[in-house]
C-alpha cells in the first residue's frame, strides 16, 4: 500500500513539472525588450566606441553630424565591418554608423575661439547592407536604430585655422537588440554614460559650415550617481 502511494505521488509531482516546464520556456523565449540578447557593456573609464564623420552646421542654430563606428567595445572589426581587409574598412563597409541632430544654445567669443555649446539626439543604427558615403548625410541614418542617446556638447573653434575640439556627454535614452552572426546583441543598456571626445578641421573651402573629425567615447559614471539599470 506504501508504495503505491508514493508511485502516485511521483507520478503527480511529474505531471506537475511537464505540466509548468512549457510556460517557463515560453517566458524565456518571449523575453521583452531584447532581455535575452547579449549586452554590450563597457567598464567605466575604457573606450566604448571610436567614430570617423563630418558635420554640416546647416544654419547658426542647426548641425548634422554624421559618421561611422570604426571601433565597438565587445565587437571584432570583422562584426563592424562587411570586409575583413583593414584597408576597406571606411564608411562604405561599416555596419554601424551614427547620426546627430543638434541644436545650438549660445556661441561664446574668446579672442579667436568661438564656444559653442549645443543639445540634441544622437542615434546609432545598425546596417547589415552598409551603403555610407559622404557625398549623402542621409545614408549614415538607415538601417534599424539600436541606440539613441541623449546629447550634450560643447565645441572650442579656432577661427583662425578652422580646428576644433569637442567634449560630448552622452546618455543612452532607448536600444534596440539586432542580429549579427546569428546571435542578438544590445549595445549597453538605459543610462549608460560616456563622455565623447573629437578632434576636427575643416575641408577646403567652407571652414565655417562643416568639417571633417575622428574620436572616441568613454564610458563614465552617470552624473547623479544612481546605480544604473540593467534594462
Amino acid at each position: 500500500m506504501n508504495r503505491l502511494i508514493k508511485w502516485i505521488s511521483l507520478a503527480v509531482l511529474f505531471s506537475f513539472a511537464l505540466a509548468i516546464r512549457p510556460s517557463v520556456s515560453g517566458r524565456e523565449a518571449n523575453m521583452p525588450n531584447g532581455e535575452g540578447a547579449r549586452r554590450l557593456i563597457t567598464p567605466l573609464g575604457d573606450i566604448a566606441f571610436e567614430v570617423v564623420g563630418q558635420v554640416s552646421n546647416l544654419s547658426p542654430t542647426v548641425s548634422k553630424q554624421y559618421g561611422y563606428l570604426s571601433l565597438i567595445n565587445g565587437l571584432t572589426a570583422g562584426q563592424i565591418f562587411s570586409t575583413a581587409d583593414p584597408t576597406l574598412q571606411n564608411e562604405t563597409s561599416a555596419l554601424f554608423t551614427f547620426f546627430t541632430d543638434a541644436v545650438t544654445e549660445r556661441v561664446i567669443s574668446n579672442g579667436r575661439l568661438r564656444i559653442v555649446n549645443r543639445v540634441g539626439t544622437t542615434t546609432i543604427y545598425f546596417d547589415d547592407t552598409p551603403d555610407g558615403t559622404f557625398a549623402s548625410q542621409d545614408s549614415f541614418a538607415d538601417g534599424i536604430a539600436v541606440l539613441t542617446l541623449n546629447y550634450r556638447q560643447q565645441v572650442i573653434l579656432d577661427t583662425g585655422d578652422g580646428t576644433f575640439t569637442v567634449v560630448n556627454l552622452l546618455t543612452v535614452a532607448s536600444r534596440e537588440p539586432f542580429e549579427l552572426g546569428g546571435e542578438s546583441f544590445r549595445l549597453g543598456k538605459r543610462r549608460d554614460h560616456f563622455r565623447q571626445f573629437y578632434s576636427g578641421a575643416p575641408p577646403t573651402g567652407t571652414p565655417a559650415l562643416s568639417g571633417v573629425f575622428a574620436g572616441y567615447a568613454v564610458a563614465i559614471e552617470p552624473a547623479d550617481h544612481e546605480r544604473r539599470e540593467d534594462n
